[in-house]
C-alpha cells in the first residue's frame, strides 16, 4: 500500500538537500576548496606543503563525502525547531542558517579526522579548519550565486 507523503518533512530537508545537490553540481569546487584550506593550514600550523596539502585532502574528503550527507539529514532538527519560529522553510534565515551549520559540521569532520590520522590536538587545528571552512563556503557561496 503506497503510504502519502508529509511534506512537512521534505520541507524540512529540502534546503539542505538543495545546497548538498548544488555541492555536487559544482563538484569542482572541491578544488579550490583544497587550495584555500592548503594555503591557511600551511599559514597557521606551518606544516610543509606536502603534509598540509594531505591534510586538505583528506578533510574535504571526509567532510564531502560523510558530511554531505550526514548534514543533509541532521538538518531536519534544525527545521523541526527553527521553520516554526522563522514562519517556513525557504525564508533567508534557514538559507544563511544551513550554509552556516553546513560549514560547522564540515569543520568538525575535517577536525576530527585529521586528529584521529594525524594525533594533531584538536585545540590546535579547530581556528585553521574553521577558518579554511569559512573561507571555502564563501569562495562557493560566490561563485554558486554568480554562475546559476
Amino acid at each position: 500500500m503506497i503510504q502519502p507523503i508529509n511534506t512537512t518533512l521534505l520541507d524540512m530537508v529540502w534546503p539542505a538537500l538543495y545546497v548538498s545537490a548544488t555541492f555536487w553540481k559544482f563538484w569542482f569546487l572541491v578544488i579550490g576548496t583544497i587550495v584555500i584550506e592548503l594555503f591557511v593550514i600551511k599559514y597557521f600550523l606551518k606544516f610543509s606543503w606536502k603534509k598540509s596539502f594531505f591534510i586538505s585532502l583528506i578533510g574535504n574528503c571526509v567532510s564531502g563525502f560523510i558530511g554531505t550527507f550526514l548534514m543533509t539529514f541532521a538538518m531536519i532538527f534544525w527545521h523541526l525547531i527553527a521553520d516554526r519560529l522563522l514562519n517556513g522553510t525557504f525564508n533567508n534565515t534557514n538559507w544563511v542558517a544551513t550554509y552556516i551549520l553546513m560549514c560547522l559540521g564540515s569543520v568538525f569532520l575535517e577536525t576530527l579526522a585529521i586528529k584521529l590520522i594525524y594525533k594533531i590536538p584538536i585545540k590546535k587545528l579547530f581556528l585553521p579548519m574553521l577558518t579554511g571552512n569559512l573561507l571555502s563556503y564563501i569562495f562557493i557561496a560566490y561563485f554558486m550565486a554568480n554562475h546559476r
